[in-house]
């Protein structure tokens, strides 16, 4: 909230228009509600100054307010969706991305990553690292894990890597010892598991031997939880994670953007994840309405006008990344980070270069 505020605030008007902020609350009780979010999506549906909306901010709740603003159409832009059914059919959809779209032309954008790019993301991570790294997974997540085993598996062959084994485990699994027995015995110098943190995946590395590497993703990438679970082995492990963190960025952009929000928000101590992400959001969604009110030629834009501006941004550069958006509404180059285990704690490494386009 207070990153769109301040970016707003940055951009007080447009044209002879000014620029105004509306908040709203999907949660009740500080659990997120489709219930909630709907009515929220239906007071700016009937609101004709909205003219564009950042968010939502999770997954199941954007399942259900794509298609209530479709056909408006009301453009929506997310930082932190990665439910990969948002804008791609995969066999493990439940709902196909097109359903969510009931007009047509599609009015949903984000520049987090679709979650089956962050296999494709480790894989390029592991190869640029490792000579011909040899790879044992664990999949906890059944058809979404082997998505992004898919996408691990054919980056991993394409830069010279091989996965050699993978397991189908129950969510919950404690017992890591025929997978890591296997995983041995067929030369495995890497473990990837596809678990989360809240089914003591991590466990899996306090059971390893010491020289191998155990790599991850969101489901474990930065909790604590995971430090714990893998206890003295913990040093080394390596995850990613669909965000990316401008406060290490050295670019003039980057460091004045987290110095104007220090200095906006001084109480505010350490920004969250996704923080600087939603402020490049409000960012292109306000590139947007400027592009919109100049083909107008000065006069305010339809929400059409505004979802086709959206449409055709190209190379935005912003804090956290350089945004364009393919027809399906990702970004061709999404936010990406690594994460590394050192002296007991998560620390970032830095962001992971993976095109949507390449798996």
């Amino acid at each position: 909230m207070q990153a769109i505020q301040l970016a707003v605030e940055q951009h007080p008007t447009i044209g002879r228009f000014r620029l105004g902020y509306w908040s709203l609350d999907d949660a009740v009780a500080g659990v997120a509600t489709p219930e909630k979010g709907i009515q929220n999506v239906s007071q700016m549906i009937d609101d004709s100054r909205v003219l564009g909306v950042i968010g939502p901010w999770v997954s199941y709740l954007a399942r259900d307010e794509i298609p209530e603003t479709n056909g408006v159409p009301l453009a929506l832009i997310s930082s932190s969706t990665t439910n990969n059914c948002l804008t791609r059919s995969v066999p493990a959809c439940f709902d196909r991305a097109d359903r969510l779209r009931p007009s047509g032309p599609n009015n949903f954008f984000r520049i987090a990553p679709p979650d089956l790019l962050q296999g494709a993301a480790m894989a390029r991570y592991l190869t640029s690292t490792l000579h011909n790294p040899r790879v044992a997974a664990i999949n906890e997540w059944g058809n979404d894990g082997a998505l992004y085993l898919d996408g691990f598996k054919a980056e991993l062959a394409r830069n010279g890597g091989q996965l050699v084994f993978s397991e189908e485990l129950a969510s919950g699994t404690t017992q890591f010892g025929d997978f890591l027995a296997e995983a041995s015995r067929r030369g495995a110098q890497v473990v990837y598991a596809l678990g989360s943190v809240d089914d003591q995946i991590c466990v899996a590395r306090l059971q390893m031997s010491a020289d191998m590497l155990f790599a991850g993703t969101d489901g474990f990438t930065n909790s604590p939880d995971c430090l714990k679970q893998a206890g003295a082995n913990a040093t080394g492990m390596v995850g990613t994670k669909g965000d990316v963190d401008a406060t290490f960025s050295t670019s003039a952009a980057a460091v004045k953007a987290v110095r104007d929000y220090h200095r906006r928000f001084p109480r505010t101590g350490m920004q969250g994840f996704y923080t600087f992400a939603t402020y490049d959001c409000a960012l292109i969604l306000i590139d947007a309405i400027q592009r919109a009110v100049e083909a107008n030629h000065g006069g305010i834009p339809t929400r059409h006008q505004v979802l086709a501006a959206l449409v055709q941004t190209r190379g935005f550069v912003g804090v956290t990344g350089t945004y364009t958006f393919n027809s399906s509404g990702d970004a061709t180059t999404p936010l990406m980070s690594l994460y590394k285990v050192v002296d007991g704690k998560w620390v970032y490494q830095g962001p992971v270069d993976v095109r949507s386009g390449q798996v």
